[in-house]
């Protein structure tokens, strides 16, 4: 146990010194048995943690120590872990993040490493002071491992206490970037509304990995040009199988520099990437990154290797961009 108390002390001390929290503000916690977690105390100062503002607490936040209170956030931490895989969750205020959240919906990654690390994460609306409605955080942690709370902070969750922060201080420098880039929206990231665009009007969407499903995926990659160009300057020739790890459906997509030149049920390209449609289903209603989904291993990279896929990282980004604009159900 001491060296958890001397790794919570660590950590809280350097949100502080990267100014990640001030004052009172912020609250940290790690799991330490299957039911029981450390989680900081009520109005506990994390740039000057001791000991004694660390508090035991069960599976439903009840202190293990009776003279002791839990931060007011249990209820959040205790969320995220029995909704996630979670070994240790970070509650911050970032400033740069929290200015950000008021006039933005969402945070876009400019660098690949924002991209391949956080992805785009969501600014979820928050009005109390603590979190109360914690469902829609803990389902968007299940696909992300930062969220961002409209005005109050962040919640990272990580394998241990380290992660949590890197990914706190990461976003907290992306966002401060992003104040000094300049309004410029590209057509690049647009969803195209050209002639495949009659896919949007289904009523009732694609099943998932259908036939259908797969022929609106060829039809919307094939008839934009700008994934042709994409794909013809990156010399994109390759075999994609995408496996439906549930029920092992497969389909193996043939590309010739740029174009889909035909798809088939089954088979096994030079890249296989695996998934379960919980995954498959967020990345095709755009609420994740499938690079960031790999990443995060909810989609596998069975066959192949990552860096040679991301040299068609241009051209595969906008066909998901595509794909991620006709409806599945």
């Amino acid at each position: 146990m001491k060296r958890l108390e001397r790794e919570m002390i660590y950590w809280g001390r350097l949100l502080f010194e990267r100014r990640l929290i001030s004052g009172w503000g912020g609250n940290i916690s790690c799991r330490i048995g299957k039911e029981r977690f450390l989680i900081t105390g009520q109005h506990a100062p994390l740039g000057f943690l001791s000991p004694k503002d660390l508090v035991q607490i069960d599976r439903k936040g009840q202190p293990l120590k009776k003279k002791q209170k839990a931060s007011s956030e249990t209820p959040l931490h205790l969320a995220a872990y029995h909704g996630t895989e979670a070994k240790a969750v970070i509650h911050a205020h970032p400033p740069m993040v929290l200015a950000f959240s008021l006039s933005h919906g969402s945070f876009v990654p400019l660098s690949f490493e924002e991209k391949y690390t956080i992805g785009e994460v969501p600014i979820l609306p928050q009005e109390t002071p603590t979190v109360t409605e914690t469902e829609r955080v803990v389902e968007e942690l299940r696909l992300r491992p930062i969220v961002i709370l409209q005005g109050h902070g962040t919640v990272a969750v990580g394998k241990d206490l380290r992660e949590a922060f890197l990914l706190t201080d990461l976003l907290e420098e992306a966002v401060h970037c992003q104040f000094f880039k300049k309004e410029n929206l590209s057509r690049s990231a647009s969803i195209p509304d050209t002639e495949w665009a009659a896919h949007k009007k289904s009523k009732n969407g694609y099943v998932l990995f259908s036939r259908e499903h797969m022929e609106a995926l060829v039809q919307g990659a094939n008839n934009d040009p700008q994934f042709q160009s994409h794909g013809s300057e990156t010399g994109l020739t390759t075999t994609l199988t995408l496996d439906l790890e549930d029920n092992g459906t497969r389909w193996t997509f043939n590309f010739v520099q740029g174009k889909i030149i035909g798809f088939e049920t089954g088979g096994e390209g030079e890249f296989v990437i695996r998934g379960k449609s919980e995954w498959w289903r967020a990345i095709f209603e755009k609420r994740i990154d499938p690079f960031l989904a790999t990443q995060q291993g909810k989609l596998q990279l069975v066959r192949g290797e990552l860096w040679k896929l991301s040299r068609w990282f241009k051209p595969f980004q906008r066909a998901f961009t595509l794909w991620q604009a006709i409806p599945i159900r």
